[in-house]
């Protein structure tokens, strides 16, 4: 098994085990997610929208209300378990892995990607996955990690020997270090959603932000390069979630 299985096969079991998108901050997320409101808003009637990495279809709700109509959504997500649930509710969705996707070309007039390819062992290739599905003249959303909030160097780079002890040696690591870990996540939870989260939450928080096999930090430059690598032009920027995050409104244009 190459590095870059084994690197999607231990995400695969931590999300399939930690279903992330149901949260007890859920009705405040949306107010993080200007740029994608926007982007609903501004998209066609008759547009087909791709979430890839949609977990366990949070957004989907806030697509129908944007006038997405059900059959046009489309989700693809790497844990067979967040699938399941999606399909029972008369969802489109699908198991597919971001690095090769299984999907034709220029299939999607949206594409989606909400804090996805940062977490995978290519984020360069997971991008140019997105590029391929989306039609010429369509638009690809893209949320990744801020290279240059603080953040990440704390929960994420200096928490390395976690990660490591979890993976490599016991899963019991988890249920020494979280409790330590809230001492911390609690304050950051209620200075950004001005509420602290239970603890399935605040579980599925950590091992998502800290005990991921894969955490790679985005700027606007990178982004910026992989857009124009893959014949895209960036539209528009935010920040969201105390610049926790960068989105990007990009558009694949024609050949």
């Amino acid at each position: 098994m190459s590095k870059s299985d084994y690197v999607t096969d231990q995400a695969r079991e931590m999300y399939n085990e930690y279903g992330y998108g149901e949260f007890s901050y859920g009705d405040k997320r949306e107010k993080y997610e200007s740029l994608l409101r926007q982007m609903l808003t501004e998209t066609p009637q008759g547009t087909k929208v791709y979430d890839i990495g949609c977990a366990t279809g949070y957004w989907f709700g806030m697509y129908m209300r944007h006038g997405i109509p059900k059959e046009n959504i489309h989700g693809i997500d790497l844990t067979p378990q967040n699938i399941s649930r999606l399909q029972e509710q008369g969802f489109n969705a699908q198991t597919g892995d971001v690095l090769a996707l299984d999907l034709p070309d220029n299939v999607s007039g949206l594409t989606i990607c909400n804090g996805v390819i940062h977490h995978t062992p290519d984020p360069y290739k997971a991008f140019t996955e997105l590029v391929r599905i989306t039609k010429p003249g369509g638009y690809i959303y893209l949320n990744v990690y801020n290279a240059w909030n603080p953040y990440f160097y704390v929960v994420h780079r200096a928490t390395w020997p976690l990660r490591y002890a979890y993976w490599n040696w016991s899963k019991k690591t988890l249920d020494i270090v979280y409790p330590v870990a809230k001492l911390f996540f609690q304050p950051i939870s209620y200075l950004v959603m001005g509420q602290f989260i239970d603890d399935k939450t605040g579980r599925t928080m950590f091992m998502d932000q800290v005990m991921t096999p894969r955490a790679a930090l985005f700027t606007k430059s990178r982004i910026t390069s992989y857009a124009r690598k893959n014949n895209c032009e960036i539209k528009q920027w935010a920040y969201n979630r105390m610049m926790m995050m960068i989105s990007a409104k990009i558009k694949v244009l024609e050949a």
